[in-house]
Formats: structure tokens, C-alpha cells, sequence
């Protein structure tokens, strides 16, 4: 069984109290007439240092931070990935990875095993896996069923992982430790405030929009377009 050791709760201790500000600001663009906003600073998708959904070089990305075990994650499920598939290549996506504290142990289980199964899977592993795991979570910290087949090392084997000591290893390694503590301060920057949240950035001109929430294909297919609008005034 693998095991995660809790040291990076402490510094995450503020996205829980985040969290909670997360409803609230999209409800106040609602009543602005949308539910995107500005954003901080959002690092642009890199190929060479995250695994990417879709073309590497695409005119426009969909970026996603994202608890494994956070009920609104899973709702949102592979929209995502259906608004990068139906695009024609013009649209990729990256997802980054926020487990909570107010989800304990599970939520960073699988978003360190979901970093290391892309170490021997690259990316189609790696969302091979955060697939599997958003379809069979309780969420809230629940976790996976407790049936034959469902592990998170069950799940990283069908996502094409073979060396599992290694997986074990890059689990509890400092590296993957540090890799989450460097996404919970990008997603500080980026003005996260809850999961999921999610971002387009108009990679041709640099401009971005954000959100909050399980929102439908329809809502990333608009924001898209705008941006795309603006980006050819």
C-alpha cells in the first residue's frame, strides 16, 4: 500500500480557509454577467516540464488546478479533455494538481502517485490515471472503493506503470514533495481560491480568463471564442 507522509499539510493549511472563498467570488461574477474573471500569474503549459493533454503547441489552453478529491472535480470530470478532442488540435490542457488538507491523506496519495505514474507513463498515463481516479472516488477524502482492482497501484498499472518499487519511491521522494509545494505557490500566484478552478489562456496573445467550478464544455467552447475575438482585434 502506498503511503504519503503529511509534510506538506502545513503550508497547504491555507488553501482550506481559500476554499471557502471560492463560492462567493463566483457568484459575484455571476452577477456581473459572467462567471470569468481576471487572474494573477499563470505559467504558460510546457510540454518539456508537465504532462499535456493535446498538442503541445496549441493557439489556446485550458488549465486546471484540481484535487483528486474534491467533489466539484469530479463533476467536472473529462470536459476538459472533450473541449481539447473536439477542437482540432487549436486547444491543449494541463492539469495541475491542489490536494487539500480538508481532504487528508487520500487527495495527496493520488496526486503524487498521479506525478510519478507520469514519470514511466508520460502524459497519457497521467490522465489515464486521473481519469480512472476521478470516475471511482468517494471524494471528500474518501478515497477509493475498497473492491479488487481499484488501488491506486491497480490504477497505475492500467495507466502503464511497471516498475512499481519505483512508484513507491518517487512517492515519498523530496522531489515529488517539492513539486506539490511549488504548484500550491503557482496556484497562490494564479489567485486560486478553490478547486476546481480553472483557466484559458489565449497562448497567441498571452491573455487569460479564469473560473471556478464544474462548468459545462459550452462555458471553455465561449471564453475561448472571446478571447479568441479580442485576440484578432
Amino acid at each position: 500500500m502506498l503511503r504519503f507522509r503529511h509534510v506538506l499539510t502545513r503550508p497547504l493549511i491555507a488553501m482550506s480557509a481559500l476554499a471557502a472563498l471560492a463560492a462567493s467570488s463566483a457568484a459575484a461574477q455571476a452577477d456581473a454577467g459572467s462567471i470569468w474573471h481576471e487572474a494573477g500569474t499563470v505559467a504558460p503549459v510546457d510540454a518539456t516540464r508537465e504532462p499535456v493533454y493535446g498538442q503541445p503547441a496549441s493557439d489556446f489552453s485550458v488549465i486546471v488546478w484540481l484535487d483528486p478529491e474534491c467533489p466539484y472535480c469530479k463533476m467536472l470530470g473529462r470536459t476538459p479533455e472533450k473541449v481539447v478532442d473536439a477542437s482540432g488540435g487549436r486547444v491543449n490542457l494541463a492539469v495541475r494538481l491542489l490536494p487539500l488538507p480538508m481532504h487528508g491523506r487520500a487527495a495527496f496519495v493520488a496526486a503524487a502517485t498521479a506525478i510519478c505514474v507520469s514519470r514511466q507513463a508520460p502524459a497519457a498515463g497521467y490522465y489515464r490515471f486521473l481519469d480512472r481516479y476521478m470516475e471511482l472516488t468517494g471524494t471528500n477524502g474518501a478515497g477509493l472503493p475498497a473492491t479488487a482492482g481499484t488501488s491506486v497501484e491497480a490504477l497505475a498499472r492500467e495507466a502503464g506503470v511497471k516498475d512499481m518499487a519505483a512508484l513507491d519511491t518517487c512517492v515519498h521522494s523530496q522531489d515529488t514533495i517539492q513539486l506539490l509545494g511549488q504548484e500550491f505557490n503557482a496556484a497562490t500566484a494564479a489567485g486560486v481560491t478553490g478547486t476546481p478552478a480553472i483557466v484559458v489562456r489565449d497562448n497567441r496573445t498571452g491573455a487569460i480568463a479564469m473560473t471556478e467550478g464544474a462548468i459545462p464544455a459550452s462555458e471553455i467552447n465561449g471564453v475561448i471564442r472571446t478571447l479568441g475575438a479580442k485576440g484578432a482585434d
